[in-house]
């Protein structure tokens, strides 16, 4: 047997005993070995960067690219299932070593956590009913920034997910708007399908894979946001502040599944046809 099919099996096996051991128990995973990886990811639907099956695997653009740089990195991958809002506190207090969610890469962020090289940019838009004939502008916000323009949301409810930059966008520049934030985005999406809310705020990935289901058929974008420094930089690993050993682990597999075309690779299987 191959070294790297040897990596790649033992890979496979400690990801799915690790995530039935998160899933099951909330105590947390060992302290990080020599040649051990403790990663979090989110386990919630939200394709095409990732969720955990009907048959309890991962699968999205994340998994398959972590998956990638565990073999790259020839190290051992714990991976424990984490709620999106639960993965940067454990991070912070030592029970990660690495955090995976689609986190973009802002400012904010890096004044407490360190972010690997960006692996995908998108940008963020406003979905809507179909129905609904909106046009949305752009306005100037205090800061200089162009952001869209404040009267879209007048007498509206937009829905957002929870602790995502999109959130942290609404909350900044629109303190006046009835903004509800949800745990998972597909629940945003649920209230929306149900008319409780008018709109929704997303990533743009996560809007064309709604879009192209049965229950996004009578909605579309309504405008896409001018880009700001708030919903940042493209999306990227996290690991905790001043981690510099694991961080170049990271980026160096990193740069190894971008130039050998691993990442634009999975990111096709992923992406190619919801756009």
């Amino acid at each position: 047997m191959s070294r790297k099919r040897e990596t790649s099996q033992m890979t496979n096996i400690v990801v799915k005993t690790a995530l039935a051991f998160a899933i099951a128990s909330s105590v947390a995973l060992p302290a990080l070995a020599e040649d051990v990886l403790r990663i979090g990811m989110t386990p919630e639907p939200y394709l095409p960067f990732g969720q955990v099956n009907a048959a309890g695997e991962w699968e999205g653009i994340e998994a398959d690219i972590t998956h990638a740089l565990c073999e790259r990195m020839q190290v051992k991958c714990e991976i424990s299932a984490m709620a999106f809002d639960g993965l940067l506190p454990a991070l912070k207090e030592n029970k990660l070593d690495v955090a995976v969610g689609a986190f973009s890469i802002t400012d904010e962020r890096k004044q407490t956590v360190d972010f690997s090289a960006s692996y995908y940019t998108e940008g963020t838009s406003l979905v809507g009913p179909k129905s609904e004939a909106v046009t949305v502008g752009t306005a100037d916000a205090p800061d200089g920034s162009k952001i869209l323009d404040p009267k879209t949301f007048e007498g509206k409810i937009v829905g957002v997910q929870a602790s995502t930059v999109q959130h942290q966008y609404l909350t900044k520049y629109y303190p006046d708007a009835e903004v509800k934030a949800y745990d998972t985005a597909d629940n945003s999406m649920a209230d929306l399908a149900a008319g409780r809310i008018d709109f929704v705020l997303s990533p743009d990935l996560y809007l064309h894979t709604f879009l192209a289901t049965p229950q996004g058929a009578d909605f579309d974008i309504k405008a896409a946001a001018p880009d700001n420094k708030v919903l940042g930089e493209g999306v990227g690993y996290v690991v905790k502040k001043g981690d510099a050993a694991t961080l170049k682990k990271v980026d160096d597999a990193l740069a190894s599944i971008k130039a050998d075309g691993t990442l634009d690779k999975s990111i096709a299987r992923w992406v190619d046809g919801v756009k």
